[in-house]
């Protein structure tokens, strides 16, 4: 009874994390929509595509991903929200160089 108990426990984690990070990607994609993208004037997977996943969780560990959007888009603002930052890394990953993702139509 235990094992199915922890068995079940185990697939419900597993199946909420996937949902969870899918909504902080929306949420940052609709933060660059709004806020970046009218003063960088390209699309957030043309920005994704500047560096590899692993580049970009480095910026974003390190605390260095308002600078690295910085750097690419001179004209945008400081972002100092902990919860803004974690979805732009998220959804920037997303189109990584090295994601194999591409942007469906809008």
């Amino acid at each position: 009874m235990k094992k199915t108990t922890y068995f079940c426990l185990l697939l419900a984690s597993l199946v909420m994390i996937p949902s969870s990070l899918s909504a902080s990607t929306v949420k940052g994609k609709i933060f660059y929509a709004k806020i970046l993208k009218p003063v960088c004037g390209f699309n957030g997977d043309v920005m994704g595509k500047k560096h590899t996943v692993s580049e970009w969780k480095q910026f974003y560990e390190n605390n260095q991903l308002s600078l690295a959007i910085k750097v690419l888009c001179p004209q945008a603002p400081d972002i100092t929200e902990q919860n803004d930052l974690l979805n732009l890394y998220h959804f920037l990953s997303s189109f990584a160089s090295d994601s194999g993702n591409v942007p469906s139509c809008n």
